[in-house]
């Protein structure tokens, strides 16, 4: 068995998705099966019908157990996302890693451990690293990127970069940009307010003509930004980079591209959005437009690793 410690909004723990479905596809008729343990880093990530929704929308098979409490959490003395122990079948831990990677090693040991209960067993061959993850070609490199930022305050190491700072929960604040963005701040312009428990940074502009905005000066490749439509209605969000809409070949997954050549996503579940990948690791200044009131920012998170070439 497969215990997962894991988070829906986290990129790291998306990344091992692909593998731990190979593997419970794999191994599950010998017994093999991995327990989901999702403890929520925000409020709204702890709430039975998001993370049901998330697993849905995932592809997850497998049983994932609601850890809001972070009581099993601590039973384990877990400190990161993901986080995965294999354990025997006398339920003794044999193994555990933290983090992205690893996967050909895991998947070994969990042959292993099968091999003892089903001695004549013939299994696949040991995957290796899909595409996206094999750093190991020529000219791959992986390059120091902007730490994750929180938009709230909850931590209390905020990364609100306007001199006015904070409020108290709820309260409307006119924010007015910085003249200059320094790397890895947030910048707000216009109507915002801190949303519950200070996780997040709410758009609370109700009229349609402002131009309110999120601006942040990044260095990386990619760029995910955790969002949710506070008030239950789904928010058009604008996304622009240095200045002008996301080019095809560097937009994210959850980027579209309306008509007239603005790029947008379309905020309608608390979750994880795809904004960017860019072709190449450099420094880029970001804007998010919402369109309407509700838009709440949490974070955003960068990675910075560059594939090489098949030779």
């Amino acid at each position: 068995m497969l215990v997962d410690f894991w988070e829906y909004t986290c990129i790291n723990c998306l990344k091992t998705l692909p593998y731990e479905k190979a593997w419970y596809e794999r191994y599950r008729r010998y017994g093999f099966t991995i327990v989901g343990v999702h403890t929520p880093e925000f409020k709204f990530a702890g709430v039975p019908r998001n993370v049901a929704a998330a697993t849905a929308r995932l592809g997850i098979g497998w049983p994932v157990a609601l850890d809001s409490n972070d009581a099993i959490w601590n039973r384990y003395g877990n400190q990161v996302w993901p986080h995965e122990y294999l354990v025997d079948a006398s339920g003794r831990v044999t193994y555990d890693y933290e983090g992205e990677g690893d996967y050909p090693d895991m998947e070994r040991r969990i042959q292993s451990l099968l091999r003892a209960a089903h001695p004549g067993a013939r299994f696949p061959a040991v995957m290796g690293y899909l595409p996206q993850d094999d750093y190991a070609k020529p000219g791959s490199v992986c390059y120091p990127h902007t730490p994750e930022l929180y938009a709230g305050d909850w931590r209390g190491d905020g990364a609100l970069g306007n001199g006015v700072g904070y409020d108290a929960p709820g309260r409307i604040v006119a924010y007015a940009d910085a003249a200059s963005h320094d790397d890895g701040r947030i910048y707000l312009q216009g109507l915002w307010k801190s949303g519950p428990a200070k996780q997040a940074m709410v758009h609370a502009r109700t009229d349609r003509g402002a131009s309110d905005y999120v601006a942040l000066r990044y260095h990386a490749i990619q760029v995910v930004a955790v969002l949710k439509p506070e008030n239950a209605l789904p928010v058009t969000v604008y996304v622009d980079q240095d200045g002008k809409p996301v080019p095809k070949q560097d937009a994210g997954a959850d980027i579209r591209f309306a008509p007239d050549g603005r790029t947008y996503v379309v905020v309608d579940a608390p979750r994880e959005y795809d904004l960017v990948v860019n072709r190449r690791f450099g420094s880029h200044e970001l804007h998010l437009r919402p369109v309407r009131s509700g838009l709440g920012v949490y974070s955003f998170d960068f990675e910075s690793c560059q594939i090489g070439a098949d030779r």
